[in-house]
């Protein structure tokens, strides 16, 4: 990657928000395929960073492994399901059906954010959640 094509630097908290919002309507990620798909972090960053995010996030679709939402949020986040369609069994989305399989054009994006994530401001971004 060329200087004049490298991204912008993101913080950890902005990196996880931006791959959120690459999740189609009706795909989920766990916590943790989050920080896997960015290399850094584990499932507890990652839910954290998300505890903050931006009004455009589409925060429903970043859930536990087990395909659940923390209480707070669950009927929101069924609401949200029913309406995108994602596979569920009971209140639950069905992972196994559901994941988020990128394809090439998103492999570049999440390459893309992964180019631009600043690995020391993962440090910072726990102290600060």
């Amino acid at each position: 990657m060329s200087p004049e094509s490298k991204p912008s630097p993101l913080d950890y908290v902005e990196a996880v928000h931006q791959l959120a919002a690459l999740v189609p309507p009706g795909a989920v990620l766990s916590y943790g395929d989050v920080a896997e798909l960015l290399g850094v972090g584990g499932a507890r960053q990652a839910g954290k960073a998300m505890g903050s995010s931006p009004a455009w996030t589409p925060w429903w679709r970043i859930l536990r492994a087990d395909g659940t939402l923390t209480a707070a949020l669950a009927e929101r986040g069924n609401e949200a399901w029913s309406l995108e369609n994602t596979p569920r069994r009971g209140q639950r989305v069905d992972m196994t059906q559901a994941r988020w399989k990128p394809i090439d054009a998103e492999w570049e994006q999440i390459d893309s954010l992964k180019a631009a994530l600043q690995l020391g401001y993962l440090s910072e971004a726990n102290d600060q959640l």
